[in-house]
C-alpha cells in the first residue's frame, strides 16, 4: 500500500505545512506515506507524470485558493491514467462544499476541517482492508480531531527546507469574528504548550534557520502564551533567524513592549491587519479595533528601529469606496511601516461575507482566488486602478528602495494616495505596466515622473534634490560599477575624494573595522559620492556595502563634511 500527500505551493520558497503535519500523525501507519511538493508554476503534465511514477494506491491533495485550478487539471487526467486509484482532496478550498468537490472531481471523499486524526483514520482503514467503509465525508471536528499538543514536531531533517520559510504552528483558531476569514468559522482555540514551542524554536536556532513564520492567525491572543514565546526568543536569540507573527496590535501592553524593544534589530517581525480605517466598513464585517489604539502603538514600536512591521489594507470590503479607500490608505501610509500590502477582497466560500454578496452588489471572479470585481462602492473601473496603485506600491514603496525619494516626491502632493495614484496614471501613460524594467531604470522612471511635478520659482533647486535623493536611494543599495545616466560628472571632486581615502586608509576613524585595508583595498571595498542639496552642508557620502540594515538593507553610510 502505498499513498501519496500532494501539496501544490504557490512558489518554490514556501513549504505546505499540512501535509508534514498530517504525515507525522500517521504513527506506525507513516512508512506507507511519501510526501510530495510541487509549485503552481510547473505544468500539470509534470505533475501527473511524477505521481504516475510513484505508482501509489491512494492520493491526497491539499487544496487551497492559489492552487485549486491545478489540482483540478491534474485530478481529471490522474482518472484516466491511474483510474484504479483513490483520490481524496482536504483543505479550506474543499471543506466548505465537499459533496460538489466530489462530483466535480469524481473523488473518493474529502476531508473536512482539521486534518491530523481523519487521517490517521483514513490510513489506518486503508492498511487494515476497511476502506470501504470510509464515508466520502471525513469530518475532523468531532471524535477525530487532534490537539496541537497530540501533534508531532516534523522538522527532524531541515535538508528539504533550505532555501525556503519555514512555517510553525503555536495556536490554532482565531477569538475574532471578522467576516471575510474561514479562521473565523471554527471558535475552538487550540495552543500547543510554551514547553513545546520553547523546545522545537530552539531546535530552529540551533540550525540557525534563517525565518521562522508562525502561521498563527492571531499569535498575542493570549497572553500567557504569546509573552513566555518571546522572552525565550530574546533570551536565546542567535544573531540570524527572524520569527513573524501576525498579531492584534491592540492587544499588545507594556509587558509585551519590555520585551520587545529589547529584540535585536531584525530578530521580530510584525503583520497587523487594519483592513480598513472605515468605522462603518469595520463595524460591518464585524471587526474590532481601535485604529487610535494601534497607530499609537505601531509609531511607539517604529520608534524603536528594531521591529519590521508589515501592515494590511483590503480593498472591495462593504462601505469603502474610492475616497473612503484613499482615507484608510493614508491614515496607514502615515505610520510609516517597513511593508504595506494591499491586497483586494476574496470571497471565500464558507465566510460570512459570501452568505451577502446579494446584499453588497459583490461580483467576484469564478475560479479561485474569487478576487472581488465590483461591488456597490466599487466599479470594475476602480479595481483595475487600485490594482495599478498596488503594483508601483510593490514596486516603489514595499521594495524599501526608494524611501528617501519618496518622501520628498511626497511634498509636491496633497497626500500619500494622490502621489501614488498620479504614479500609477504615470506608468499607463508610458506603457510601463508589465515591463520588466531594471533596478536603475525604476530609479530613472521615478525621476522622470517627479520633474513633471516639479514647477515654481525654486524649480531648478527642487529637481536637483530630487536628483540626489534618488541618487542617494540608488546608492544605499546598489554598488554600482557605472553611473547611473542622471547622475553629475564627478571630475571635478576625484581628486578630493582620493585625498578622503587617503587619509582613511592611514588613521580609520570611520571604518575602524577596516583597519587591516589599504588605500588600494579601501578604493575596491568603499563607494563614494557627492550631495551638495539634501543635507544640512554639502557631504561627501562613502558607503560600505559590506554591512547592511537589518530592516532596511541599506548600506552602512558615513557623511563627511566638504
Amino acid at each position: 500500500m502505498k499513498i501519496l500527500l500532494i501539496a501544490v505551493n504557490a512558489k518554490y520558497i514556501h513549504s505546505n505545512p499540512a501535509v508534514f503535519s498530517l504525515k507525522a500523525c500517521a504513527g506506525e501507519f507513516e512508512p506507507y506515506i511519501t510526501v510530495l511538493e510541487f509549485t503552481i508554476n510547473q505544468q500539470p503534465s509534470d505533475i501527473l507524470r511524477e505521481i504516475y511514477k510513484k505508482k501509489p494506491d491512494v492520493v491526497a491533495f491539499s487544496c487551497y485558493i492559489w492552487n485549486r485550478t491545478i489540482i483540478g487539471d491534474v485530478i481529471c487526467d490522474l482518472h484516466k491514467i491511474m483510474p484504479d486509484i483513490d483520490i481524496w482532496a482536504g483543505g479550506p478550498e474543499v471543506s466548505y462544499d465537499g459533496l460538489n468537490v466530489i462530483d466535480e472531481w469524481k473523488l473518493r471523499g474529502v476531508m473536512v476541517g482539521p486534518g491530523e486524526g481523519t487521517f490517521y483514520h483514513l490510513v489506518s482503514c486503508y492498511i487494515n482492508g476497511m476502506d470501504k467503509s470510509l464515508p466520502s465525508i471525513l469530518d475532523g471536528n468531532g471524535d477525530l480531531r487532534l490537539t496541537l499538543n497530540q501533534i508531532p514536531f516534523w522538522y527532524q531533517d531541515l535538508k528539504d527546507f533550505e532555501h525556503r520559510i519555514i512555517y510553525y504552528e503555536s495556536s490554532r483558531g482565531c477569538p475574532f469574528s471578522c467576516s471575510y476569514c474561514l479562521s473565523s468559522i471554527d471558535k475552538i482555540m487550540d495552543f500547543r504548550s510554551v514547553e513545546r514551542v520553547c523546545n522545537e524554536l530552539d531546535f530552529f536556532l540551533k540550525n540557525s534557520v534563517p525565518q521562522v513564520k508562525f502561521v498563527d492567525r492571531t499569535f498575542n491572543c493570549k497572553k500567557d502564551h504569546a509573552i513566555p514565546i518571546l522572552r525565550y526568543i530574546l533570551e536565546h536569540d542567535n544573531g540570524v533567524t527572524n520569527f513573524h507573527f501576525e498579531i492584534a496590535a491592540d492587544l499588545l501592553d507594556e509587558d509585551y513592549f519590555f520585551l520587545l524593544q529589547q529584540m535585536r534589530p531584525g530578530a521580530v517581525q510584525l503583520e497587523i491587519g487594519v483592513q480598513s480605517t472605515n468605522l462603518q466598513t469595520i463595524t460591518e464585517i464585524n471587526r474590532k479595533m481601535d485604529f487610535d489604539k494601534v497607530a499609537g502603538i505601531v509609531r511607539k514600536i517604529s520608534s524603536w528601529n528594531n521591529i519590521h512591521i508589515h501592515l494590511d489594507l483590503i480593498a472591495g470590503l462593504p462601505y469603502e469606496d474610492i475616497d473612503s479607500f484613499s482615507h484608510s490608505f493614508n491614515d496607514v501610509y502615515a505610520l510609516y511601516p517597513e511593508q504595506l500590502q494591499l491586497g483586494f477582497l476574496k470571497v471565500l466560500k464558507g465566510s460570512a461575507i459570501s452568505d451577502n454578496v446579494l446584499k453588497y452588489h459583490m461580483v467576484y471572479t469564478s475560479i479561485p482566488p474569487y478576487e472581488v470585481l465590483s461591488n456597490k462602492w466599487l466599479s470594475y473601473e476602480d479595481v483595475c486602478h487600485l490594482k495599478q496603485i498596488e503594483e508601483v506600491l510593490e514596486i516603489y514603496y514595499n521594495s524599501g528602495q526608494f524611501s528617501h525619494s519618496l518622501n520628498f516626491l511626497n511634498l509636491f502632493f496633497d497626500t500619500p494616495y494622490d502621489l501614488y495614484d498620479a504614479l500609477a496614471l504615470w506608468y499607463e501613460e508610458h506603457d510601463l505596466f508589465g515591463v520588466q524594467s531594471s533596478r536603475v531604470r525604476k530609479y530613472e522612471v521615478l525621476l522622470e515622473f517627479g520633474l513633471k511635478y516639479i514647477s515654481g520659482e525654486e524649480s531648478d533647486d527642487r529637481q536637483k534634490e530630487l536628483k540626489e535623493y534618488i541618487a542617494y536611494d540608488l546608492y544605499l543599495r546598489e554598488n554600482m560599477k557605472n553611473r547611473a545616466s542622471f547622475l553629475y560628472s564627478m571630475e571635478t571632486w576625484k581628486d578630493r575624494i582620493h585625498d578622503l581615502l587617503h587619509r582613511e586608509s592611514q588613521c580609520h576613524t570611520l571604518f575602524p573595522e577596516l583597519s587591516q585595508c589599504n588605500y588600494r583595498e579601501l578604493m575596491k571595498i568603499l563607494h563614494v559620492e557627492v550631495f551638495e542639496n539634501i543635507f544640512d552642508k554639502p557631504v561627501f557620502v562613502i558607503f560600505w556595502y559590506d554591512r547592511r540594515d537589518s530592516l532596511t538593507n541599506n548600506c552602512i553610510v558615513k557623511k563627511v563634511e566638504i
